[in-house]
């Protein structure tokens, strides 16, 4: 595993602790959606060491390089927790959720694979950084920043060095694979892998997705899919076209032999 260069000091790291937790001690908003949606409980620090360390002992090396990445964002900055909790924040935003308090609630019961979660934001930040607009990087580094009570440059600091390890660490296989929790979570806020991606090839995908979902498929099911897939996305696109079509010849070949 590559040894995490050290990123350059970022504007905002200095009062980044100090500030997360806003005043009195307690959690900034944001970070609070994200303790709540995960369920994190009291020590935030603690859950995500854990949380890092059940992701790197996953036999799924899609999973487990992600979360050496993850470890290394934490260790190169230096500022414990709060790199996983932009991290998560980021990616949770570009997937669609608002982190409304409301909705939060409402996908913290549902969420029964934090670890899928967590490889759908990655893989987000990944696909969905560079597809927004100038205005709308700028909107989302501005809602991050106010809140997580962290600095604009921090934030970007951060998702730099996420995009950069991610496609340093991982396959182009594992690359791949990440966009099925992308659309798995993408889906629980009424959205689709291109609506994050951008990305006309991806289109197929979303069709390909959604017959699963419709199918009761959920978010922590892909994990499993990810690791036990036998099929690439054009061979299951394929059986979707022949699928629609097949009915479609048949009846005109019913209409054509009618009286």
């Amino acid at each position: 595993m590559v040894t995490p260069a050290i990123p350059p000091a970022a504007g905002g790291v200095g009062i980044a602790i100090a500030t997360i937790k806003g005043a009195g001690g307690a959690l900034s908003a944001m970070a609070k959606a994200i303790s709540t949606m995960y369920r994190m409980g009291g020590a935030i620090d603690e859950y995500i060491d854990r949380h890092i360390a059940e992701m790197k002992q996953s036999e799924n090396s899609t999973i487990s390089r992600t979360g050496h990445v993850l470890e290394m964002a934490k260790l190169g900055f230096g500022i414990g927790y709060i790199s996983s909790v932009i991290v998560m924040a980021a990616g949770q935003i570009i997937l669609g959720n608002p982190l409304d308090a409301v909705i939060t609630a409402g996908t913290a019961a549902t969420l029964t694979n934090p670890i899928a979660m967590t490889c759908a934001a990655v893989g987000a930040i990944l696909y969905g950084w560079q597809a927004l607009s100038d205005a709308e990087r700028n909107e989302l580094l501005e809602k991050l920043s106010s809140g997580l009570q962290v600095g604009v440059e921090l934030i970007k600091s951060v998702v730099g060095f996420i995009i950069a390890k991610t496609k340093e660490v991982l396959s182009s296989k594992n690359i791949e694979e990440i966009k099925r929790f992308i659309s798995s979570a993408a889906g629980m806020f009424g959205r689709t892998l291109s609506d994050v991606t951008r990305k006309i090839t991806d289109v197929v995908s979303d069709t390909v997705d959604s017959l699963k979902l419709k199918s009761g498929k959920t978010l922590d099911q892909t994990v499993a899919a990810v690791a036990g897939a036998a099929q690439s996305v054009t061979s299951a696109a394929g059986k979707v076209v022949r699928r629609t079509t097949k009915p479609q010849l048949t009846d005109a070949k019913q209409n054509k032999n009618k009286p």
